[in-house]
Parts: C-alpha cells; structure tokens; sequence
C-alpha cells in the first residue's frame, strides 16, 4: 500500500532510492538514500515520503559523510516536519540520520 501511494507522486529514479520493509509485527522501516541530491532536494524527497505515507514508521535517511555533511547538517539544524517525534544520527554511521514518524 506505501509503494502504490508513493508511485502517484515519486519518479522512478527518486522511487529508485526508496527501500520499504514491514516486520512480521508491522512495524514498517523506509530506507532513503539521498546522495547526490541538493539540500533543497533532499528536503523535498524527505518532507514527500513523511507526508505521503500518513502512519507512524521509521525513516532512515542515507546521507553519506565522507564527501560532505550539507544534508546532515541540514536535518541536524535546519529541518521541521510536525510529524517527526524524534530524529537522531546513527551511533555507528554517521552517514545516516534516523526518524521516528508519527501521525
């Protein structure tokens, strides 16, 4: 039900970078790689995927490190959505940025 709702609005080289996986106790974990894309970019594709799947989920958000931290430093300080309930960097990567999304 997520891919379908995400094919009306996503392309396919952004639903390229989008990974779904639900637990056997539907919990449901979206992987988003946003390497290579502009922080504005980045915003958009983040702020898409929280807003179209409307339940509570968790976002993992690949960034990278090595080759920059603009799109860490922009979730980090500069980035608002009413339905995140908690956001945290990876302890052992610190080319990932964890969010927990509530409705």
């Amino acid at each position: 039900m997520v891919i379908s709702k995400m094919k009306l609005v996503f392309t396919e080289n952004e639903l390229n970078r989008i990974s779904v996986q639900e637990s056997p106790q539907g919990v449901i974990r979206i992987t988003a790689d946003v390497h290579g894309m502009k922080c504005c970019e980045a915003r958009r594709f983040i702020n898409n995927i929280i807003n179209i799947v409307r339940m509570a989920f968790q976002l993992i958000v690949i960034h990278g490190y090595n080759h920059g931290t603009a799109i860490k430093d922009m979730l980090a300080c500069d980035f608002r959505n009413s339905h995140i309930c908690r956001q945290f960097s990876d302890p052992y990567n610190q080319g990932i940025t964890h969010m927990l999304i509530t409705v």
